[in-house]
């Protein structure tokens, strides 16, 4: 690869990671005010409640989410609804991994309604913004 094609993939990332983290921020946030409100404490509802579950939802976003989402970029698509699956699927992993790192059984978080709750809520919000801020009709890479 020529250092002009490099170059250029550089711009075109430049341009184009405002929006990632755009998304990632968004999604970061909505899916604390998701699991406040799962957790039917919501008391929590206040700005440093929603602050520390962002915090705590930005790993597995950022280990599981934004890769998958810069493959899915190749090929770009609004509101594809086998985007939203392919994030499904994932999601219920990312929770899985998360939860055991903390220590939670997992065959009590498998049979429990509010995995899976989590697991869609995360993925649906995460593929929402995802549309809203990257699926253009353009070529990323």
């Amino acid at each position: 690869m020529g250092i002009g094609k490099l170059s250029g993939k550089i711009s075109e990332l430049n341009e184009v990671l405002p929006y990632y983290f755009f998304c990632l921020f968004f999604s970061c946030l909505f899916f604390s005010v998701a699991i406040i409100v799962f957790s039917g404490n919501t008391s929590w509802l206040q700005p440093f409640p929603v602050i520390i579950y962002s915090l705590y939802v930005v790993i597995p976003y950022l280990l599981f989410a934004v890769p998958l989402q810069i493959k899915l970029n190749k090929r770009p698509r609004k509101f594809n609804v086998f985007y939203l699956l392919i994030y499904t699927v994932f999601s219920f992993a990312a929770i899985l991994f998360t939860e055991i790192l903390f220590e939670v059984e997992p065959t009590y978080l498998v049979k429990s309604p509010i995995y899976y709750g989590l697991s869609f809520a995360a993925a649906a919000i995460y593929w929402f913004w995802d549309s809203v801020f990257l699926q253009k009709k353009i070529e990323i890479y």
